[in-house]
C-alpha cells in the first residue's frame, strides 16, 4: 500500500514537470515584464497629458471659511478653472459672495441649503460669472465637487 502512494506522488511530480515544459513558451519582452510589475505595485506608467487623484491620498487642506477642509483635484489655468472637492461640516455656513467666474457645484453626499432650496445627493447648482450668492449653510454636512476659477479659491502662482 505504501508503494502505491509513492508511486502516486512520483506521477504527479512527472506530470507537473511536464505540464510546466508544455506552458513555458517564448519569454516576454522585458517591457511586457516592467509594466506588468508596475501594475502589481499601482505605479503603472502615466501617459503624457493624464493625471491621477488617489483616494488614499490625505492632503486637505484648510479653507477661508471655518469648518471647511478642501482637496485641490485639478488646476487648469490655461482654461480658468479648479476642480475642488469641499468637505463640510455640520453646521458650517458659508457667507454670500460675489462670482467673478462662473461656479459650478455637484453635491456629492449631504446637504447644503441655497437660494432657498436644499440640495441633496446628485444635486447640482450652476451660478454665472458676475452674480450674488447668499449665504450658503448645511445642517448636517456635506461633501461638494466645486469647479470654480482658481484664483477665487487659491493664490496665483508666483511669478
Amino acid at each position: 500500500m505504501n508503494e502505491q502512494s509513492d508511486d502516486a506522488v512520483e506521477f504527479d511530480e512527472i506530470v507537473a514537470l511536464a505540464l510546466a515544459e508544455l506552458a513555458a513558451g517564448p519569454a516576454p519582452r522585458p517591457t511586457v515584464r516592467t509594466q506588468l510589475m508596475a501594475q502589481i505595485a499601482g505605479t503603472a506608467p502615466v501617459p503624457a497629458g493624464f493625471g491621477f487623484r488617489m483616494a488614499a491620498d490625505d492632503d486637505w487642506a484648510p479653507h477661508p471659511v471655518p469648518g471647511i477642509r478642501m482637496k485641490v483635484l485639478s488646476v487648469n489655468r490655461r482654461n480658468g478653472y479648479a476642480t475642488l472637492l469641499l468637505d463640510v461640516k455640520a453646521g458650517t455656513r458659508f457667507p454670500a459672495h460675489h462670482h467673478e467666474g462662473d461656479e459650478e457645484c455637484y453635491v456629492i453626499s449631504g446637504s447644503v441649503f441655497t437660494l432657498g432650496r436644499r440640495l441633496g445627493p446628485g444635486d447640482f447648482v450652476h451660478a454665472d460669472a458676475g452674480t450674488e450668492h447668499g449665504e450658503l449653510w448645511t445642517d448636517e454636512g456635506a461633501q461638494v465637487l466645486l469647479i470654480v476659477p482658481p484664483e477665487d479659491y487659491m493664490p496665483l502662482p508666483s511669478r
